[in-house]
């Protein structure tokens, strides 16, 4: 496609190298906005809604392709953009917003800020949080939806196919549909490149069938899922894909054993007294601390901490195999990132 016929550049975040690049013609935008339409209203959003998006509306691909596709849905939108926490609950009040998006690590930046401002929950109007950008797990869905008071949807996509519009969660939270018609997937063997049959996990693999900028055949997401038979009890009949495991490049090598960061999340976000944040640190020869955070409650109460430490490390043992170095924290005491959660630090390298 030559550039004349190209309206946009964007790019992903560029989390772990630098940003991949994507284009788009005045048909693949027409095409983008209605299936981040599609997605909005899948997740149970609809005219009357209140929508703000808490990521950046610059190049990133999770900033416009939103906005656009809340207009086409006929949402009224508050186009904040990337703001702390503070800004985005306050905007949220301003404006009666009822549907957002963001990354799940910033949706527990706004509990954490929500616990600080003692009960002000009641004076948000919020329902719905349509959460995607960088791995979770159904575990951290229940403490976000607890500690917002919000159904969470799980939204796929990635840059070099499009961006965000690939696949979401509809109501029944059964699993993500994958929009067929514009995208056709196949679960294969990392190893063989083989197809997988159904249920099989593997890797997900994507080929946009209608962009005209960019396409692609056959890319390899290095995402780990699988797809789920059966009929939705929604009544659509796209196809869908599980929850990604993790991506091949996330699993970490620890004394042989092989795991991925999404393990050591379930674990933590299961226990009521974490608040979600938590820390894998890499250090010496193959030394394995997990750093984790309670809740503001349990802080002061050592007897908790102890118990919590405890049971997180069988946990995790009996996960993984691996005995590992626990250590429970205070809120706050683990960094917080600007863009996505970097939930693992392995200074092995440097020793």
């Amino acid at each position: 496609m030559p550039l004349q016929r190209v309206l946009r550049i964007h790019t992903s975040s560029g989390t772990t190298n630098k940003p991949i690049t994507t284009f788009y013609t005045k048909r693949d935008l027409r095409i983008w906005s209605e299936l981040m339409a599609r997605g909005l209203a899948c997740a149970g959003a609809r005219k009357g809604d209140v929508f703000q998006n808490t990521t950046s509306q610059g190049l990133f691909t999770g900033g416009l392709g939103l906005i656009q596709g809340a207009e086409r849905l006929g949402l009224t939108v508050v186009p904040l953009g990337s703001a702390n926490a503070e800004k985005q609950l306050e905007t949220m009040r301003d404006f009666g917003v009822t549907v957002f998006h963001a990354i799940p690590s910033f949706a527990l930046r706004l509990m954490e800020c929500l616990e600080s401002q003692n009960g002000l929950r009641s004076s948000l109007k919020i329902r719905i949080g349509v959460l995607g950008a960088e791995p979770w797990t159904k575990e951290m869905r229940k403490k976000i939806e607890e500690g917002l008071e919000i159904d969470a949807f799980n939204n796929y996509g990635l840059a070099e196919v499009g961006g965000p519009g690939v696949a979401i969660e509809c109501q029944s939270k059964s699993g993500l549909h994958v929009w067929e018609d514009h995208f056709l997937a196949e679960i294969i063997d990392p190893k063989t490149g083989e197809q997988l049959g159904l249920e099989e996990e593997g890797e997900l693999v994507i080929t946009p069938l209608s962009r005209e900028a960019m396409p692609l055949l056959r890319f390899r997401t290095g995402d780990i899922t699988r797809f789920i038979d059966g009929p939705c009890e929604c009544g659509r009949t796209h196809r869908k894909i599980d929850w990604m495991r993790g991506r091949i490049d996330d699993m970490i090598k620890v004394r042989g054993i092989g795991i991925y960061p999404s393990t050591i999340e379930r674990i933590v976000a299961s226990h009521k007294e974490s608040n979600g944040n938590f820390l894998i640190l890499l250090s010496g020869i193959d030394d394995i601390t997990v750093k984790v955070e309670v809740n503001n409650g349990f802080a002061k109460d050592q007897a908790v901490m102890e118990r919590l430490r405890h049971e997180i490390f069988e946990e995790i043992k009996g996960a993984t195999l691996l005995r590992t170095n626990v250590e429970v924290l205070p809120p706050g005491s683990i960094p917080r990132s600007e863009g996505k959660a970097k939930r693992v630090l392995d200074t092995r390298r440097l020793v």
